[in-house]
């Protein structure tokens, strides 16, 4: 990967030599990117990497060694980080709702924290919840949703904010395939104007969506472009072997099978 590449012309998050490790296990070595602009998806196994990651471009953690920066920023020092989440949105893995609070109240209450009055965070709770299709369900408790709903719940918090960068981890869990698809048309028009970086397992949605692909293995970026690009590497041997043994053979086949009159997988073969 090139050294701190930009992608992009809106709000950049710039993400320079960083490296971070849980004990002696390095998690995330050397990586440079910036991501400036549009929709990201973060492709890699279990253990990758990306919600580390995610987590480094949040703010929630800090790297061991290496720089970050939103909008041109520091993003590392207290002050920093205290700058960088007023542009940051961010749905973890796994996250907490008011279980006792209504749909309605678990989304303004996240929309209140980021600032302005209470009355303007219920008018932009509204929206969030249009977007993710749970505008009716408003006033219903939260302990009865279903684990779909809760998903775009948690969706809608991060979205709240409406802000300039959108960092999701795993959002699709628990979505049915309408609820997917429709998933991908919010993602893709929310980042027509602003930064969005998700990470899944969902080859799928990042192809159908994402601007950029980035496949994470073993903590370093390994490959950095979109669908075709990917499936162009077919013709290096050693690059293609690092991607296949990531766990992307069904991407290789869907691209293929366009230009094949059969395709069938047999094990690791085509």
């Amino acid at each position: 990967m090139e050294d701190c590449v930009v992608s992009g012309e809106d709000m950049d998050v710039k993400a320079c030599h960083i490296t971070y490790r849980y004990g002696q296990k390095k998690v995330l070595d050397d990586v440079s990117y910036t991501f400036g602009g549009g929709l990201y998806g973060l492709l890699g196994v279990n253990g990758a990497g990306k919600t580390t990651l995610l987590k480094l471009l949040a703010t929630i953690i800090q790297p061991e060694s290496g720089s970050l920066s939103i909008d041109g920023d520091e993003a590392l020092s207290r002050q920093g980080r205290k700058r960088a989440r007023t542009h940051i949105g961010y749905l973890p893995q796994c996250f907490d709702l008011l279980e006792a609070s209504t749909v309605l109240h678990n989304v303004q209450y996240a929309a209140w924290l980021h600032g302005g009055s209470w009355r303007d965070a219920g008018r932009r709770a509204y929206e969030a919840l249009e977007l993710v299709g749970l505008r009716e369900r408003a006033q219903s408790l939260v302990k009865g949703l279903s684990g779909g709903m809760r998903q775009r719940l948690g969706i809608a918090c991060a979205m709240v904010p409406f802000p300039g960068v959108l960092l999701l981890d795993e959002p699709s869990v628990g979505l049915d395939p309408l609820q997917r698809i429709r998933l991908r048309e919010v993602l893709h028009g929310y980042a027509r104007d602003n930064t969005v970086i998700l990470s899944t397992h969902l080859v799928d949605d990042v192809v159908a969506m994402a601007d950029h692909i980035l496949v994470l293995d073993r903590g370093s970026l390994i490959f950095d472009g979109d669908a075709d690009d990917l499936a162009a590497m077919g013709e290096n041997a050693e690059e293609m072997t690092t991607i296949w043994e990531s766990g992307y053979r069904r991407l290789l086949a869907g691209r293929i099978s366009e230009d094949a009159e059969d395709v069938e997988m047999y094990g690791d073969c085509l």
